[in-house]
């Protein structure tokens, strides 16, 4: 049996720690004002034409312009708020969060950042 290089050994892990990191960095929210606020006050429109008594799927053809911009996977109106994903995941993905309740946090704690102007970021654990 031939052993492997341990230069080789190195190159594959180094290529792995480079792809893990890379994950979180392709997934990152906007950091521009004007874009969240814009997320922020479409999302408010979204939680005033559905009511807040069901869990509801948006018809892509009613994605207000600046969260259709954003080429998301869906957008839901939950209970306490808006979701946008963007990127699907097993565990639920990555997207931006507006709560109903602009100091009520979203939870669960550890899986949410505050993005800025009252949106959130949401990502796997």
């Amino acid at each position: 049996m031939q052993r492997k290089s341990p230069v080789v050994a190195l190159a594959v892990l180094a290529a792995l720690v480079l792809l893990g990191g890379c994950e979180k960095w392709m997934h990152r929210p906007s950091s521009d004002p004007s874009t969240l606020k814009a997320i922020k006050a479409e999302a408010l429109m979204l939680m005033k034409a559905y009511p807040p008594s069901a869990d509801e799927y948006v018809p892509k053809s009613r994605w207000p312009r600046v969260i259709a911009s954003l080429k998301p996977h869906s957008v839901l109106i939950y209970r306490d708020g808006v979701e946008v994903t963007t990127i699907p995941y097993f565990d639920g993905g990555w997207g931006y969060f507006v709560p109903r309740k602009e100091r009520q946090l979203p939870e669960p704690v550890g899986r949410f950042e505050e993005a800025g102007e009252g949106v959130y970021w949401w990502h796997p654990y």
